[in-house]
């Protein structure tokens, strides 16, 4: 019975200087205590067989694929790392060489979410171009704040400081290996992103990781020498600019040309199926018309309907909705490109009527049936007509060929007595003196009136300079000059009459 006892003990002894073993050789410390008290309890002498790699850091070729929560990227990149390295150093290693801080970094190792006290080797990472995956979280995500990055990076410099007065104090020792590491990055030249950290190389617009703008006070630096993939990324760039201003030329070039073949027509065609947006009619491609000024398209009918009913000189588009009403005009060339001469011939009849009717210093000539009339000003008194030829007198508002406007108003009062339209006539000038429209002249007494502008007006007959509001000549017996007499106006500054408007 104390012989099984003995057997099953030294079993017993033997697994656990196995599992003691493995636990060594994976660098497990706790498990190896376990196995180390269960030995120490059996009592029993055993043999446990390390490996050389346990204690020899041997560095290995880890591919790495990493990527980010802003993009779909998957970014290949090479590190040479120990194989017991644990994962929070590989996390501080990652944010030295590359700038992604250990909060940001969630490694997946083999299907699993590694953890930070495990080392490579547990996860079964032994061998180079093994591989791993690193996924960076976004700034946000974990709550990282700039304040707190700079405060980590504050307290690293200091603990280095500590380190290194400590080292001065210590006696100088020749560190057993002094040769670099081949694989080691350099420190990277370049910005760091805002939004993933990630450090970009100077020449980058956005960042690589997460396409974030590059910070407006970075300045490349003078001196930096893009490597070739940047060169080249640089060359694409420049090309891709050049390519796009190209584009946006013969764009340009095209619209100008189709904009000249379109302005050599009357109408605007329109080039796609439409609904009339007055009678609903579905319109055929050429059938309609788009208006220039504001786009809305309409059959031909419709717009033709919409010039013919217009009695104003302008036509205004005929949209309307329940929310907007387009006030925008159609253009000369549209309305005649609509019409046949001859309607195009009583629009324009049409627009001079409405235009001497709105003039207020409109004049129609005289003579009968006449089409002709002018816009006069104040300092003119007679309207050649260029159509019947005839001279109208714009003080007497009447043709008096042959006469002057005394001759005339003399003949006018004679044959008033026997001519009904000479008696309506002088009628017509004895209600203008009566309601003040018109007054004698104070030399000549014939009779005047003021077309408009200021109170100075002038006899047509004797020259004699009126002022209108006082009905007096405006200089004394010797003329221009002479305030003794007339309608003194401005005479120490005093104005002739309150109403005056300027008739000196």
């Amino acid at each position: 019975m104390a012989a099984l006892d003995a057997s099953s003990n030294i079993k017993e002894a033997e697994d656990a200087a196995q599992l003691l073993s493995e636990a060594i050789n994976s660098r497990d410390k706790e498990e190896s205590m376990k196995c180390l008290e269960q030995l120490l309890d059996l009592k029993l002498p055993v043999c446990v067989k390390i490996k050389p790699e346990a204690y020899i850091q041997n560095d290995i070729r880890l591919r790495v694929g990493v990527a980010d929560a802003m993009s779909d990227a998957y970014i290949p990149i090479t590190v040479m790392v120990p194989v017991y390295i644990t994962i929070s150093e590989l996390k501080e290693k990652i944010s030295n060489d590359y700038g992604f801080h250990p909060t940001l970094q969630r490694w997946v190792i083999g299907k699993r979410l590694a953890q930070d006290k495990e080392t490579l080797f547990r996860y079964g990472i032994r061998n180079d171009d093994d591989s791993v995956f690193l996924f960076i979280m976004a700034a946000k995500a974990v709550n990282l704040k700039r304040e707190q990055e700079r405060k980590d990076k504050e307290e690293k410099l200091i603990d280095d400081i500590i380190e290194n007065i400590e080292n001065q104090d210590r006696p100088a020792q020749r560190p057993p290996d002094v040769r670099p590491k081949a694989n080691i990055p350099k420190p990277q030249a370049g910005w760091s992103c805002p939004g993933c950290t990630f450090v970009n190389k100077p020449t980058r617009p956005g960042c690589e990781m997460c396409s974030t703008a590059r910070p407006d006070n970075y300045k490349v630096p003078d001196l930096y020498q893009p490597d070739e993939e940047e060169t080249r990324r640089l060359q694409f760039e420049q090309l891709a600019s050049l390519q796009y201003e190209q584009s946006i030329l013969e764009e340009r070039e095209n619209n100008f040309r189709d904009l000249l073949n379109t302005d050599v027509h009357g109408l605007v065609e329109n080039t796609e199926e439409l609904d009339c947006a007055i009678c609903f009619d579905t319109i055929s491609p050429g059938e309609g018309a788009v208006l220039r000024e504001c786009l809305h398209s309409f059959c031909r009918e419709c717009l033709k309907g919409t010039v013919q009913n217009c009695r104003d000189a302008e036509v205004t588009c005929p949209f309307v909705d329940q929310e907007y009403s387009c006030n925008c005009k159609l253009q000369d060339r549209e309305i005649k490109a609509l019409l046949t001469q001859d309607e195009y011939q009583k629009i324009l009849e049409l627009r001079l009527s409405i235009a001497e009717s709105r003039s207020e210093n409109s004049y129609h000539c005289k003579t009968p049936d006449c089409p002709g009339w002018c816009i006069f000003e104040d300092d003119v008194n007679e309207f050649p007509c260029d159509i019947c030829n005839e001279t109208n007198c714009l003080l007497c508002k009447a043709i008096h060929k042959g006469m002057n406007c005394k001759e005339y108003q003399d003949d006018l009062r004679v044959r008033a007595q026997n001519d009904a339209a000479a008696r309506q006539t002088t009628e017509m000038l004895e209600q203008l003196l009566t309601s003040g429209e018109a007054m004698n002249c104070p030399k000549c007494k014939v009779i005047v009136q003021k077309k408009d502008g200021c109170d100075w007006i002038c006899c047509l007959m004797c020259k004699t300079e009126i002022c209108w509001v006082t009905k007096q000549a405006r200089w004394g017996p010797q003329g221009a000059g002479d305030i003794s007499g007339g309608c003194r106006c401005r005479v120490n500054g005093v104005l002739c009459h309150p109403k005056c408007q300027n008739c000196h």
